[in-house]
């Protein structure tokens, strides 16, 4: 009961925190439009995807107690002191970020994967409430991909972990925000709006770019980085047109597309696909051109 019940105090803080933001997107909307039984319905997918992540916290936690202590322990450069734990922070952001950049691109790389995220880009009125639209099988598979990683690499003490998790979290709903905010030509320092709206785009010149989620220099290093032009502000939900209309349709699109797939022996993505973008980058390391595509991407500015 405890637990639902801080579940739904996470839920409670989060809708107040909409409620400011929804002052800041009427004021200078990205999309003009409202969807006011969305915001609804994302709130209830996110009950959900919020008390799944409190499980795998627990089980994470669990686990790792258990087990592997991290590589780098930050422990003895922290030593309890908040001014410390402030700089460290960053290093646990950047990694987290480089670890869910490729399991991000896998759920769009893999029709299996994607299957289980294709719910967060179904959403047509991307605002706050979009950061927490994801399935709850979000979750359990960022902790096998990205924080099981994460947790071999870093010995992080509470503090230092507590403040790099909160950022990644503000981060994240700041990115959803329906408002007009970008960076333009310095977008690949720091996410923002505009950068993640980009990756929620119907238009194909937008397909499959933007993955990171905090720190877009992963999106330039690797080559899929797409920085937006002033003004620049795309439709966004799946472009193949299909929407959900229900929590309950939310809550089962997984399970209803990967049933599709079986029945009509559809299968993921071919492996080939998905290691060959590793190839490009080694061999753009190799010759020189790390950043050719982010330089060539300004010189058309």
């Amino acid at each position: 009961m405890h637990l639902f019940l801080k579940v739904a105090e996470q839920l409670g803080a989060f809708g107040f925190f909409c409620l400011v933001m929804r002052g800041l997107e009427w004021l200078n909307p990205a999309d003009r439009d409202f969807d006011g039984p969305g915001i609804v319905r994302n709130c209830a997918v996110g009950y959900f995807f919020l008390f799944a992540q409190e499980m795998t916290q627990l089980a994470l936690g669990f686990a790792l107690a258990h087990s592997w202590h991290g590589l780098i322990a930050l422990g003895r450069v922290e030593q309890g002191s908040l001014l410390r734990a402030i700089p460290l922070a960053f290093p646990v952001i950047l990694m987290r970020d480089f670890f869910y950049y490729w399991f991000h691109r896998l759920q769009h790389w893999s029709k299996w994967f994607w299957a289980q995220h294709a719910l967060h880009h179904s959403e047509e009125y991307v605002n706050a409430t979009t950061s927490i639209r994801h399935h709850w099988l979000e979750m359990p598979l960022t902790a096998i991909f990205v924080y099981w990683p994460l947790a071999l690499l870093f010995d992080a003490p509470a503090l230092t972990y507590g403040i790099a998790a909160s950022l990644i979290s503000w981060i994240g709903l700041a990115n959803h925000i329906n408002i007009r905010i970008g960076l333009g030509r310095f977008g690949w320092l720091i996410s923002c709006p505009q950068n993640h709206r980009i990756h929620h785009s119907k238009q194909p010149e937008h397909r499959d770019k933007n993955f990171a989620v905090n720190f877009p220099i992963w999106d330039v290093l690797f080559g899929t980085y797409y920085e937006a032009k002033d003004g620049e502000y795309p439709t966004t939900g799946l472009s193949s047109g299909e929407r959900v209309t229900s929590t309950r349709q939310a809550l089962l699109l997984p399970f209803m597309m990967w049933r599709k797939m079986i029945s009509g022996k559809k299968t993921a993505v071919r492996p080939d696909r998905i290691f060959r973008p590793i190839g490009s980058v080694a061999e753009t390391v190799a010759d020189g051109r790390l950043f050719h595509t982010f330089r060539s991407r300004q010189a058309h500015r």
